[in-house]
């Protein structure tokens, strides 16, 4: 009669490094895109790109990672045959483009980003 035996595997192979769980944790948070500006109306694409430049900006001038908030993806559109590039965001990015500052500078910056967490 065979006996049955368990296949040992080391360890190592499946461990994700804290890293790689940090990358998964941050991008799991970026749930909106410039798609969702549709319900403001007609937003420029300038406006829009000057908003989301302003709220990256607000990240570095606050020692905010960029990263964990802001991820630029590239969208084909299957039915035109085109590609255009769209930004993912937390709740937190999409919130500070949506505020769309006149003037930056370090204490706005940081200040934004507080009432951003509310």
């Amino acid at each position: 009669m065979k006996t049955q035996s368990a296949n040992q595997y080391p360890a190592k192979q499946f461990q994700f490094s804290s890293i790689q769980f940090d990358d998964s944790y941050y991008n799991a948070k970026l749930k909106y895109s410039l798609r969702h500006l549709a319900f403001m109306g007609n937003v420029s694409k300038e406006t829009t790109l000057e908003a989301l430049e302003k709220a990256l900006q607000i990240c570095r001038l606050a020692g905010i990672n960029t990263n964990q908030h802001f991820k630029q993806v590239y969208v084909f559109d299957e039915y035109a045959g085109t590609m255009h590039i769209d930004c993912l965001m937390s709740k937190n990015g999409f919130n500070l483009m949506l505020m769309q500052i006149q003037a930056i500078n370090e204490k706005l910056a940081i200040w934004l980003w507080k009432l951003s967490e509310q």
